[in-house]
């Protein structure tokens, strides 16, 4: 049997889907309603949502809404708390979304310094509180709040997400001075919402630099010249690569060369391995793969300059062009 769900989430049991209609209307206009108590709060739901975050990290920001009931409207001040209960995942300083496999972390703020984490309940960090006066029958407002997933986490690309608890605690009194944030954290008042977190690690893989493949000077080409060069690159964990080299400016079909004065070239090899048997190219069956960890890696290109005559002295050269597929 597919289960019935309400407005909030919650599944309407079996046992109560068996009822008729007109037995449901009458039970449900017998119920009471919410007791408002003469100053009472309470708080709208919210949503954290850091968007595309990448090895850098990321930032987001949103605020927690909040009505409360002045039955005197005089002038009365309200001190609200504000506590983030983790739900799932548990856990603060630092907080965890999911994507089943791994763990991305960040944490929340009161200040858009992002110096001051705002806790749970249980945490011991310093209460996070805000203060409200008003004259109104029934007013509201709203408690800014700040994220961060903090950047050189080694976690696979995806989506992440998590459910926190929001909690207010209030007291209040008559006139402008606020009560105080002891006597606020330790209000029995006290309300609750739910907030979903979410994030997508971006599977974005980007080549950070590449080192120059210098064969040096040399008289004549009676045997091989040999030199390497480094590329680097970047890619989140788990994330499969490719590293393709083409042939370069000056390429005749697949032979890489050169180009020097007079319309003379000299040609050369790329590899993967420093005994030069895997040619590196720019084909499937010719490229270098792997997997990202989050983290700078590098790999070694092997250059060769095979034995060969040359026609004309001076400066030769060629650009190869880097391919990073994934």
């Amino acid at each position: 049997m597919n289960n019935v769900y309400l407005p909030n989430g919650r599944a309407i049991p079996a046992w109560l889907r068996a009822f008729p209609l007109a037995a449901l209307l009458a039970c449900c206009w017998l119920l009471p309603g919410k007791a408002m108590a003469a100053n009472d709060c309470w708080i709208g739901g919210t949503s954290i949502a850091f968007g595309s975050v990448g090895g850098g990290g990321g930032t987001t920001s949103n605020s927690v809404t909040f009505t409360c009931n002045n039955e005197s409207q005089a002038v009365r001040s309200f001190r609200l708390c504000l506590y983030m209960n983790p739900l799932l995942i548990t856990g603060v300083a630092p907080r965890r979304m999911t994507n089943w496999d791994d763990f991305l972390e960040y944490d929340l703020y009161s200040n858009p310094a992002m110096t001051q984490l705002i806790g749970s309940t249980t945490s011991g960090h310093a209460v996070y509180s805000i203060t409200h006066t008003t004259s109104a029958a029934q007013s509201t407002g709203s408690i800014p709040l700040y994220g961060r997933v903090p950047g050189g986490q080694q976690v696979s690309a995806g989506s992440y997400f998590g459910y926190i608890t929001e909690v207010i605690r209030w007291v209040s009194q008559a006139g402008s001075t606020p009560p105080s944030v002891a006597q606020c954290a330790a209000s029995a008042s006290q309300e609750t919402n739910y907030a979903p977190v979410t994030a997508t690690f971006a599977n974005t893989c980007y080549v950070s630099a590449a080192t120059d493949l210098e064969f040096g000077s040399f008289p004549n080409l009676s045997t091989n010249r040999e030199q390497t060069s480094t590329i680097s690159l970047r890619c989140p964990t788990n994330t499969a690569w490719q590293l393709a080299l083409n042939y370069g400016s000056n390429a005749s079909g697949t032979t890489r060369r050169m180009a020097g004065p007079g319309g003379n070239y000299i040609t050369y090899q790329l590899f993967q391995d420093s005994a030069r048997t895997l040619p590196w190219g720019n084909t499937t069956a010719t490229d270098v793969e792997g997997s990202g960890t989050n983290a700078v890696q590098t790999r070694t290109v092997y250059g060769r300059v095979p034995v060969q005559s040359v026609n004309a002295a001076g400066t030769y050269a060629d650009t190869v062009t880097i391919t990073l597929t994934f």
